[in-house]
């Protein structure tokens, strides 16, 4: 069978007459079948038969032209792959099959010669044999030239009676075709701005979370400002607070000190007065300790005078956080200048004692003021008992207050280096936090490159897959036009025109 013009080529046939015409048997390696011709004086067309362009009408039933049409269709690749071995299978089968046929005739001619009697399966083996040796013999003659010729003649006449209707179908066949290039190119060509499309869209949205990463960072970073700010502001009212309340405890401290000298003058200005009566009283006798009181008192102001005027030029030279510590070495320096007065005190007693011890050598010869002298001795005595008490009381109390003081401020630096490191690692926490969002954004970025890089990368390799399958099939598809014996010039034409169809696609695809 001839599989590229789809035309059945037979290998022996053989001729008879019936009903006034003549039909040809023709034999194959595959069936049996009969022709019957138009008979030779029926009008032809384009010259003699034997010669190109020669056509004669013939009538062909419709299971001969179905079987023709099959014949002649074409088929693909895979089709004819199957085919090929589907007759070779079938050839297999029908040489196994004649291989125990003749071992069992060898076998029956064998068992006859050695009885010499023909049995009813030795005579139907013979007549099978005879059958099969005219037909080899059939087949034989089927190879003679002029046979040959004459089957070729017959079967191009079949051939050019069907061709009309081929070249009608091939040519609708050619229309479907190109419809359906038409209709590739267009899918592929939708497939293609689909494909653009959706890149510009993922271009689209990863640019929109960019920017609303960008917009959130910013927002982040504006929010973290304004709290630092506040925070500041915070801390500078608070640090103003705890200055107007440092600076509303030293005025305070300025009142009860400047009240406590007032009442020191007073207690003063009553024991001067008490001096002074009794100097009335003991003028001559008590002009040295009136000198001696005026002296210390003077002394006392003098002094008081100084501690004010040095506390005051202390304030006003020193810083607003060193306020509290002047105060405190302020309320030091006082108490050494009680310590002082102590002494000023404990030296007037001994040197009392001593005028005690004085008068009593003198008693005997003042007994008339000693009366006086032991009422004024119990009077200042008192005084003096009263002042040192007062002194004592305001010491303690003083002592007490720079404690307390003292601890207060430690507790203040204490709090304030608190919450400067609580402050300094929140600061740190959130510098981490920014470094670990910025971080995270960096990598999240460049996945996103590396995913928009391959994304690309396997559209790309995608593309040129497809249209190097494409190419593969085009190219199968010409080499099964030259299969099936289609023209050369009908073959270039399509070649031409897949080339030019993919020459387009490929500048399309580049741009």
């Amino acid at each position: 069978m001839n599989q590229q013009g789809g035309i059945a080529i037979a290998s022996r046939s053989h001729r008879h007459r019936r009903n006034g015409g003549e039909n040809i048997t023709v034999i194959t390696r595959d069936n049996i079948r009969t022709l019957r011709p138009h008979p030779r004086d029926m009008p032809r067309e384009l010259g003699p038969p034997g010669q190109v362009g020669w056509r004669e009408k013939v009538l062909v039933g419709w299971e001969e032209l179905e079987r023709v049409k099959r014949q002649a269709r074409v088929m693909s690749k895979e089709e004819l792959n199957k085919q090929s071995a589907d007759m070779n299978r079938i050839r297999i089968e029908a040489a196994e099959a004649a291989k125990e046929r003749k071992t069992k005739m060898e076998a029956y001619d064998h068992t006859r010669t050695q009885n010499a009697h023909l049995t009813t399966l030795e005579a139907e083996a013979k007549a099978k044999s005879n059958y099969l040796l005219s037909k080899a013999q059939l087949q034989l003659e089927e190879q003679e030239d002029e046979i040959k010729h004459m089957n070729e003649l017959m079967l191009y006449a079949k051939c050019v009676a069907i061709r009309d209707r081929q070249v009608d179908e091939k040519k609708m066949i050619e229309k479907e075709r190109k419809q359906e290039e038409r209709r590739l190119d267009a899918i592929m060509e939708a497939e293609r701005v689909q494909e653009l499309k959706k890149l510009e869209e993922r271009e689209r949205k990863r640019a929109e979370e960019m920017r609303k990463g960008a917009a959130t960072i910013r927002a982040q970073i504006a929010e973290r400002r304004e709290a630092a700010l506040l925070d500041d502001e915070k801390r500078d009212q608070e640090t103003k607070g705890i200055l107007a309340q440092i600076a509303q405890q030293n005025a305070q401290e300025v009142q009860e000190k400047a009240a406590k000298i007032n009442l020191q003058k007073q207690l003063r200005l009553q024991v001067v007065k008490a001096n002074q009566e009794s100097a009335e009283r003991k003028k001559l006798a008590k002009e040295k300790e009136e000198e001696e009181d005026r002296k210390v008192l003077e002394y006392i102001l003098e002094k008081e005078k100084r501690e004010i005027e040095n506390d005051r030029i202390q304030k006003e030279k020193k810083a607003e956080r060193e306020k509290e510590l002047a105060r405190l070495r302020a309320a030091q320096e006082k108490m050494s200048d009680k310590q002082a007065q102590q002494d000023a005190l404990r030296a007037q007693r001994a040197y009392e004692a001593h005028e005690r011890e004085y008068r009593q050598k003198l008693l005997v010869q003042a007994q008339k003021n000693a009366a006086n002298e032991k009422e004024l001795r119990e009077s200042r005595a008192m005084q003096q008992h009263a002042r040192q008490h007062a002194i004592a009381v305001e010491a303690h109390k003083m002592r007490q207050e720079f404690m307390e003081n003292l601890q207060r401020q430690k507790e203040t630096e204490e709090k304030m280096k608190r919450e400067e490191w609580e402050r300094n690692e929140r600061n740190r926490q959130y510098a981490r936090q920014v470094q670990a969002q910025i971080a995270e954004k960096e990598a999240l970025r460049r996945k996103q490159r590396e995913e928009f890089f391959m994304e690309g990368v396997r559209l790309a390799k995608e593309r040129a897959e497809k249209v190097n399958k494409i190419e593969h099939i085009k190219e199968r598809k010409l080499q099964e036009l030259v299969s099936v014996g289609v023209p050369e010039k009908y073959c270039k034409e399509v070649e031409r025109k897949v080339h030019t169809n993919h020459h387009n696609v490929m500048i399309s695809v580049r741009k």
